[in-house]
């Protein structure tokens, strides 16, 4: 195979002269020793974390089977561990030979061989695959950067193999699977003991992988591989054949792909780059003027059926003016048509401005133009038509826009590469514009808006100010820039906060659901004493969330949390053998104390907390005491049940409903495509909400999807709007109350919508 042609070629060894030879199999060799020696030990601190855990969850079984399960499973464990170790260091061993030998055909089948399979496992195979895909996943968030970095310099060193997360030894689903296949090979527990095992890899295994990347790093680092690693790399090399190149740099982003980043949300919008040569220009408007039988005077519609409008100043019967001419007269006009603009509601003055100047001298005669300058009016009167009629624009934003109508009249009149410059400054003042009024609040009176009014006054002086010297566009535009820089750092900070404020309420939500079905799972069948129910319901669901959020769902803390309600559950229940009544005189102290020790952390009070132990040594004694009145069991009430978040959520049958809940029943069927467009939304993006408590529009970006049910909403400074979970938004978006908007600049955008629309006419 030949060496690969597509490396960039900032992309190579520093110091070559000086270096000594690299040799990949050898190098690679270092790696796996490292890495190896280090998995070893981070294996053994599992096994002895296994081990304990095991035999906590075997004292605090519920039953003998589950007992009986968790020792079956410690004591499976203790035996063959050092076998587990042994396969799943010969698996590693096996994926870096492999990568000296790789196949990228091989690679590819075994992929989509793979990708169909897991479309058809169920039952336990399903639950391993879950578990196997969600720590791969939460392992490459954890360390995306250094993986990044030790695929690129692995890319680097072995020339002929494309080096990827697919076959990459130390990416957290090649090092996972090896430890499932050597626990399936090698264990005989349950898929519950497994799955247990499994957390404790992720635990004590995948997320102490840092200090192995780390050491992988440096080892290439000191061979002389890429001490800088790029950071915007694309590279498209799956849809390669070999030998071909790369994707040229200057072609369209939408069309490269680095594989180490994630894939673009299909809501994000492809780049336009806008560029129209005089040539080009006069071919489209000649296709445009092709519907005339004849010539006709200026202010004749042709082709009125289509999507533009085209007026033939060229035929007027006159004589020609001159573009200086034109310009002057459009430069005299300038403050009194803005002073106009200003006053009434947006609308395309260009062909109205220009018959008045041409019919100025006589209006029987007017005078007429030059085709070329024809056609670039007609253009730019296109443009502010579509100006006019783009829904992603406030009407304070269009207004402002078409306040510079004659100015980039003229300087399209004037200046060629005008339609030919991305960096153009009356290009990109159009653009900066539209970009910081896209998030005005119209609700509001916009006078009292600094950035609208700096805006306002900018464009007031370049219509009194602006002849033909662009000085005058381009300091606005300066000044505009970092008028908008200032207000960009205040508004990300405020953001910033509110998204950390949401992300912990989101922790505070998700350890309470947590909390609420950990109860609910065990208590939804049980008959337990009133007072108990409501201490288990009320106060310990506190004790649970408080551990959740300070120690995890993972932790010890809350596996005895947890625990102590099923021992409580059995304290609670008539027990009559020698056995269980010696278990439940041993079992009640040491739980009242495990429950004082859960208080602390819930109740500040420490007579409150003496009052809660007190009531449950109490009625925990008199349901031993025969004599003592007994309480009443019972199963939850519903407010315990709804308390827990397990309220009655039953829909009524069809035939049952009014005709009003069938309507809302047909309205609140989801469609899976909006389902999916709201879950693949990016963050970033801005949308036009319609607010139904207020029946007004606002203008809200999307800040940050904390998860599926938190959607984040912001204003343009940084402050919160609004919150919606995923299926909210894709109802809306369904229905139409949320519409995404087309953030894309501006004068691209609709230039090349002109464009378009010209040539599909033609």
């Amino acid at each position: 195979m030949a060496p690969r042609k597509d490396r960039p070629d900032h992309i190579e060894l520093v110091n070559k002269s000086s270096q000594k030879p690299v040799h990949p199999p050898k190098l690679l060799g270092h790696i796996q020793n490292q890495a190896q020696e280090s998995a070893v030990r981070l294996l053994d601190h599992m096994f002895s974390a296994t081990d304990d855990l095991f035999y906590d969850l075997s004292k605090r079984a519920t039953s003998n089977n589950e007992q009986n399960l968790y020792f079956d499973a410690m004591r499976e464990i203790r035996i063959k561990k050092k076998g587990v170790a042994t396969e799943f260091l010969r698996q590693i061993s096996t994926l870096f030979t492999e990568l000296l030998n790789s196949d990228s055909n091989k690679r590819e089948t075994a992929q989509a061989e793979d990708e169909l399979g897991l479309s058809i496992v169920e039952g336990d195979d399903l639950e391993i695959e879950l578990a196997l895909n969600n720590m791969t996943g939460r392992t490459r968030d954890t360390y995306k950067l250094e993986l990044y970095e030790l695929a690129m310099r692995l890319d680097h060193l072995l020339l002929r193999i494309p080096v990827s997360e697919d076959n990459n030894p130390l990416d957290p689903k090649q090092i996972s699977n090896a430890f499932v296949d050597a626990c399936n090979t090698q264990l005989r527990v349950t898929i519950k003991a497994r799955l247990i095992l499994f957390k404790l890899f992720e635990k004590h295994v995948l997320k102490q992988l840092g200090h192995i990347y780390s050491d992988a790093n440096q080892i290439l680092l000191d061979a002389g591989i890429l001490p800088k690693v790029p950071r915007q790399l694309h590279r498209s090399r799956s849809a390669e054949a070999p030998g071909q190149h790369a994707p040229d740099p200057g072609s369209s982003a939408a069309a490269q792909h680095d594989v180490f980043e994630p894939r673009a949300a299909t809501a994000a919008q492809p780049a336009v780059n806008f560029q129209l040569d005089v040539n080009t220009l006069s071919a489209l408007m000649s296709s445009a003027r092709s519907g005339a039988p004849q010539a006709l005077p200026s202010g004749t519609l042709i082709n009125s059926t289509g999507p533009y409008t085209y007026y033939l100043y060229s035929s007027n019967p006159g004589p020609i003016m001159a573009s200086p001419q034109l310009s002057s007269l459009l430069t005299k006009s300038q403050p009194l048509v803005d002073r106009q603009l200003a006053a009434i509601e947006p609308r395309n003055i260009i062909s109205d401005v220009v018959n008045q100047l041409l019919a100025k001298r006589d209006p029987e005669v007017p005078q007429a133009l030059e085709q070329p300058d024809e056609d670039i009016i007609n253009l730019i009167a296109m443009f502010f038509d579509n100006v006019l009629s783009d829904e992603s624009l406030p009407l304070a934003v269009q207004s402002l826009i078409c306040r510079l109508q004659i100015p980039v009249l003229k300087i399209a009149l004037h200046d060629r590469s005008f339609l030919t410059d991305a960096e153009h400054p009356a290009r990109k003042l159009i653009n900066t514009i539209t970009n910081a009024g896209f998030s005005f609040d119209e609700s509001k009176p916009l006078e009292r808006d600094p950035l609208y009014r700096k805006i306002a006054d900018g464009i007031q002086t370049i219509n009194r100010l602006y002849k033909t010297d662009e000085k005058v566009i381009a300091e606005f535009l300066a000044e505009l820039e970092e008028h908008i820089v200032k207000e960009s750092h205040k508004s990300d900070l405020v953001e910033k906060r509110t998204t950390q404020t949401e992300e912990g309420k989101s922790r505070i939500r998700q350890a309470r659901a947590s909390a609420q079905n950990a109860l609910y799972q065990k208590l939804k069948t049980a008959h337990l004493p009133e007072a108990m129910n409501e201490f288990l319901t009320n106060t310990w669901l506190q004790v649970l969330v408080i551990t959740h959020l300070k120690h995890g769902h993972d932790s010890a803390e809350w596996v005895e949390s947890e625990s102590l309600v099923s021992d409580i559950m059995w304290l609670c229940q008539p027990h009559n053998d020698e056995r269980s009544l010696m278990r439940k005189k041993r079992l009640q102290p040491e739980v009242l104390q495990r429950v004082e020790n859960g208080l602390e952390i819930a109740i500040d009070n420490p007579e409150a907390r003496l009052q809660k132990i007190a009531a449950i040594e109490e009625l925990l004694a008199s349901l031993s005491d025969p004599e003592a009145p007994q309480s009443d069991f019972a199963p939850l009430n519903r407010h315990q049940i709804e308390t827990l978040g397990k309220a009655d959520l039953d829909q009524k049958p069809w035939e049952d409903m009014t005709a009003l809940e069938r309507q809302q029943s047909r309205y609140e069927q989801l469609s899976n495509k909006y389902f999916l467009e709201a879950k693949d939304i990016p963050e970033g993006v801005w949308l036009s909400y319609d607010d139904e408590q207020t029946s007004k529009t606002v203008r809200c970006k999307l800040s940050s999807k904390i998860d599926s049910e938190s959607y984040i909403f912001v204003n343009r400074f940084g402050f919160k709007m609004m919150e919606k979970t995923r299926r909210q938004l894709a109802y809306d978006m369904q229905f139409n109350r949320a519409r995404i908007l087309d953030s894309r600049p501006l004068f691209e955008r609709l230039m090349d919508k002109v464009v378009t629309q010209l040539r599909q006419a033609a």
